[in-house]
């Protein structure tokens, strides 16, 4: 048996601070609206000082159940986002877009390797 050996002088140190994870679920007959407001704000977001990551994806096999998975530099800058002109429409209108409770995670982090 053959066993795996991890090379520390390959790995990829990056710094990402802020890991915001949220997971929503949808109503259905809201779904539209939402992906209305939430691609409104995919480019800009992404083009942010600070801003490392933004993506969004539906769960595999879970219809209407949606993940954010953002990078920041910095809670500042996370802070900054959350009162940018093109997220706004979305946090009022979020209350009657979503089915249940948000599931919103903060993780803040030192340093991520890539890889083993």
């Amino acid at each position: 048996m053959k066993t795996m050996e991890i090379n520390n002088t390959q790995k990829n140190e990056v710094k990402v601070p802020i890991v915001l994870a949220g997971k929503y679920k949808i109503k259905a007959e809201k779904r539209e609206r939402f992906l209305e407001l939430a691609q409104f704000a995919v480019e800009p977001t992404r083009k942010e000082a600070g801003n490392i990551s933004y993506n969004l994806y539906e769960e595999a096999g879970v219809p209407n159940s949606f993940i954010y998975f953002e990078e920041w530099q910095s809670r500042v800058a996370l802070a900054k986002h959350l009162r940018q002109p093109y997220i706004i429409p979305l946090f009022k209108e979020f209350p009657e877009l979503i089915d249940g409770e948000a599931d919103v995670r903060v993780y803040d982090i030192n340093s991520l390797t890539y890889g083993l």
